[in-house]
């Protein structure tokens, strides 16, 4: 293991914007994967910033490099918003912040079990409730991204990520989302400004909200499709005229 890769990489981040992360670092680097993903939670004035930053096991020595992060900035009103016609996912947010998930998903750790003591077996109860009312919701397309939200914010950093894999928020409408690449140039996103970017994306969002405009995706389709209709258009034009002038031509020899 080379620890002065676990240095380098822990003042990178630091230059980044990001606390000391040397240990969270080391303890991933020492299992040797080819390549990991170490979360990160930064709070900005009106919300959040869900960071996945990954690494990638590179060349010969094979040294670890961070090759991008995903962000997501969430509003702090984000979760009050989480509606889909009758379900209400207030409640199934406290349920699973009354959890402790480190410890839920730490599944070498001895405890008493005894069927006829609810007490001994009720933490996980309350984590089979949970994942079954998570599974309910990502069978429905529209209530999917919930789903991804609750665990993306509850689940990141513990143990869950060790036994499956990393999470990375889904797109949804009530927060922005942004993937970030380094070069081996050293040219470099900080967390300051990947706020501002987003933050300005947030923005962009509420404005064209309140003028119904549709989002820079939608706008650029619409605007395709327009093009191509009009470009129909004028080549329907152009038959038309050029039908018109050889029958006034016919006309004209006889």
């Amino acid at each position: 293991m080379n620890i002065q890769n676990v240095v380098m990489l822990g003042m990178q981040m630091q230059s980044l914007g990001f606390g000391d992360a040397s240990g969270l670092l080391l303890r991933r680097i020492c299992f040797n994967p080819d390549n990991f993903y170490l979360p990160q939670t930064i709070v900005k004035d009106g919300g959040q910033l869900l960071f996945a930053l990954y690494f990638e096991k590179q060349g010969m020595e094979g040294q670890y490099s961070l090759q991008y992060y995903d962000v997501t900035l969430q509003k702090d009103n984000a979760i009050s918003a989480l509606r889909s016609g009758n379900t209400d996912l207030t409640e199934l947010e406290k349920q699973m912040s009354a959890i402790e998930w480190q410890k839920a998903f730490d599944l070498d750790s001895v405890k008493p079990f005894d069927a006829e003591d609810k007490s001994t077996w009720e933490t996980e109860a309350k984590v089979a409730s949970v994942t079954n009312s998570l599974r309910l919701l990502e069978k429905n397309e529209q209530t999917k991204a919930f789903a991804n939200y609750l665990k993306f914010k509850h689940w990141t950093g513990s143990f869950y990520q060790q036994l499956f894999t990393s999470i990375v928020p889904a797109k949804s409408k009530f927060d922005i989302s942004q993937r970030f690449y380094f070069s081996e140039s050293g040219n470099t996103i900080t967390v300051d400004e990947a706020y501002r970017f987003l933050q300005n994306k947030w923005v962009e969002r509420q404005i064209r909200q309140k003028k119904k405009l549709p989002d820079d995706a939608s706008q650029t389709e619409m605007e395709n499709g327009k093009a191509s209709s009009n470009r129909g258009l004028l080549q329907k034009r152009r038959v038309n005229h050029s039908g018109k002038r050889k029958l006034r031509k016919a006309n004209t020899e006889l």
